[in-house]
């Protein structure tokens, strides 16, 4: 099929260039340097500072097309999406994942009362869909609801929830109904704040804790806050995770493929620029192939999405594309530091600052989030190819 990507016309530069002042003006200056993936600030201070960015953005009228429910014009999407990329400071805060959901099986009113505070910061979110033993296999999951009167009762457990500590609402999916896997799951809005919720950071081989596990003991959520149907959080779930998985598979390798030439001209191969071996070179402009190759994936799925063409495979196939050649660039990375890429981040030798370090730590988690590459080589065997399905451990 064509792949539509028209370079943005003419009479958009002066958007670019109001949104690069505006930038220019209210970017925050943090405490925390921003690292790769789903990272969380380390303290209100900064949470703060960006807050107040993601509100000036919103009021200025700079709202991703992912919170609004009018059509966007999408040539100042991208250049909206990539201006903002390029400071890298957060412009999203907490998992938006919700948004998706609230836009597909939302009630007019929660789409109204939760989207615009979600764009402007006011509002944080996080994702309670994994489980100690129910990871990549959410239908194996055993947090209840059980209905009260006009409330549900929550109690059970969640793991690998991002921003959960500073995050006023969740994401929440619980079985609410007799039938095993996929038929009993229910989609809740969820309170942070209310009575029985307690939130536990966990400290990652990275040295931070960005995901948390949530505990629930006999929590209430109004009825109202259910996303869809009873028994359809399987349905709801899956069309927000196809979003996730396509940003997982939006994933930026340019700014990597620059670090990679930047690290081979500064670190010596037998006494001389490690960019004068043509082994070196010939590794960096492999990775830059399969870097096009992702960005014309990209452009594929989204060409396909907006004829209504998307097909079951898509987003994980630009899931796997991206997070695996994500690990192989920052794991190169490592390799050509030699020696140096043992020392932690706060050694007065490492190189740039440790960024390879923390990156290649993070790197193996992107291969899991949104559904692991193992789950995700399974959808696309099984509901894309038609093949015969993995038989399931008892």
């Amino acid at each position: 099929m064509d792949v539509t990507v028209a370079d943005a016309p003419a009479e958009y530069d002066a958007y670019r260039e109001r949104l690069r002042t505006f930038v220019a003006a209210h970017v925050p200056t943090l405490e925390w340097a921003p690292r790769t993936g789903a990272r969380m600030p380390e303290s209100v201070a900064d949470l703060e500072k960006l807050r107040d960015w993601v509100a000036a953005l919103h009021d200025a009228g700079y709202i991703l097309a992912r919170f609004r429910e009018d059509a966007a014009d999408p040539f100042e999407q991208r250049i909206l999406e990539t201006e903002l990329a390029g400071t890298g400071i957060p412009y999203i805060l907490g998992n938006p994942l919700v948004s998706g959901a609230l836009k597909a099986f939302g009630t007019p009113e929660q789409r109204r009362r939760y989207l615009p505070p979600m764009a402007r910061g006011d509002h944080i979110w996080t994702q309670l869909f994994s489980e100690p033993d129910a990871g990549s296999d959410l239908t194996a999951l055993q947090t209840r609801a059980a209905r009260d009167g006009d409330d549900y009762i929550v109690d059970g457990q969640k793991v690998w929830s991002t921003w959960a500590p500073f995050a006023d609402y969740g994401y929440l999916l619980a079985r609410t109904e007799p039938d095993p896997g996929p038929r009993g799951i229910t989609a809740f809005i969820l309170d942070m704040r209310s009575p029985g919720v307690e939130t536990r950071p966990l400290r990652e081989m990275t040295g931070t804790a960005d995901f948390s596990e949530v505990f629930f003991d006999g929590v209430r959520v109004p009825a109202a806050n259910l996303i869809g149907a009873t028994g359809e959080g399987w349905k709801v779930a899956n069309t927000s995770l196809a979003a996730e998985r396509g940003g997982v598979g939006e994933l930026g390798s340019d700014d990597a493929l620059r670090g990679l030439v930047r690290l081979a001209r500064i670190r010596r191969q037998a006494g001389r620029p490690a960019i004068e071996d043509s082994a070196v070179r010939q590794q960096i402009a492999a990775y830059a192939a399969r870097a096009r190759i992702q960005r014309a994936l990209g452009f594929r799925v989204a060409t396909k999405a907006a004829r209504g063409e998307s097909e079951v495979w898509d987003a994980p196939l630009m899931k796997i594309w991206a997070s695996e050649l994500n690990l192989e660039t920052v794991e190169y990375g490592l390799a050509l530091q030699g020696p140096r890429s043992a020392l932690s981040e706060d050694d007065p030798l490492v190189v740039d600052g440790g960024r390879w370090q923390d990156a290649f730590l993070y790197a193996r988690a992107l291969t899991i989030a949104g559904g692991s590459n193992e789950i995700m080589r399974n959808l696309i065997a099984e509901r894309g190819l038609g093949l015969p399905r993995e038989p399931r451990g008892m």
